[in-house]
């Protein structure tokens, strides 16, 4: 988990909303210290904990894991706004300059906050979502986009278990007793076939399949490939989860369904 500031600054939305809710904590924090005989220890309270959420999304940005922390984030952000306002009720009504320009400044900070719950909120595909660059990166095991199995990316695991539909239903693959896990039976099954076997150009009995998101294959797993967003594949298995694929290269590797849409021929 690397720490790139470039995330932060190349994002004009970013930058624009932490800068306007720093400002008014700032402001908040200054006014009050200058009035402390008139402020609440509660206020402090929750000033403190606003700045450490702020320091939190700005971690987030930085080490790209807004999707994986979105839940948490929310969360946080929930208890802020709550909080925030009684205060901003409270100091907006006093007769003291310092005073106000401290709800005013509890004002910026419960706006841009209301704002990062649209962006935390916002599903994959909305425009909010694409204008911030969310759910884009599967690097960060992005969650929230999910499938129309409900599967999300950050469900996703180096399992791979592979279901298959019996007449009763779907059932998983058993181990066998020579290997420790269904993930080394599922990995060994595939590679010996991608090893084994020789692909035409044009599978016979695949279709082909279109990246919703771009994804850069775990490098922990060679069985994985890695594919840009709207790039064409052929699906040469789509039993499981995770679907065997062959590139314009040649390439045969797995990649998770929920990255994939099927396309007319």
């Amino acid at each position: 988990m690397s720490i790139q500031i470039k995330r932060l600054f190349s994002n004009p939305i970013f930058i624009g909303t932490l800068t306007l809710l720093y400002g008014g904590l700032i402001v908040s924090l200054v006014c009050g210290i200058i009035k402390s005989i008139y402020v609440a220890a509660t206020t402090w309270f929750i000033i403190a904990y606003l700045l450490l959420l702020a320091l939190a999304l700005v971690l987030a940005i930085l080490t790209n894991t807004l999707n994986q922390y979105r839940l948490a984030l929310l969360t946080m952000i929930g208890v802020g706004l709550s909080s925030n306002i009684g205060h901003i009720g409270y100091y907006i009504n006093a007769r003291s300059g310092p005073l106000q320009a401290m709800s005013a400044g509890l004002i910026f900070v419960e706006i841009m906050l209301f704002f990062w719950v649209l962006v935390l909120g916002s599903g994959p595909g909305t425009y909010l979502a694409s204008l911030c660059g969310m759910h884009g990166d599967s690097s960060s095991g992005s969650a929230g986009v999910a499938n129309d199995g409900g599967m999300q990316p950050g469900d996703m695991s180096m399992k791979h278990i592979n279901y298959r539909t019996t007449m009763g239903g779907a059932q998983p693959v058993v181990a066998p007793a020579n290997t420790s896990s269904i993930t080394d039976y599922y990995t060994s099954e595939l590679t010996q076939s991608i090893m084994t076997s020789k692909q035409p150009e044009s599978p016979t009995g695949a279709y082909k399949a279109r990246a919703l998101y771009a994804y850069d294959a775990n490098p922990d797993d060679p069985n994985e490939v890695s594919f840009a967003k709207d790039e064409v594949m052929y699906v040469i298995d789509d039993s499981g989860k995770w679907w065997q694929v062959k590139k314009s290269d040649s390439t045969v590797g797995i990649a998770p369904s929920n990255y994939l849409t099927r396309i007319a021929s």
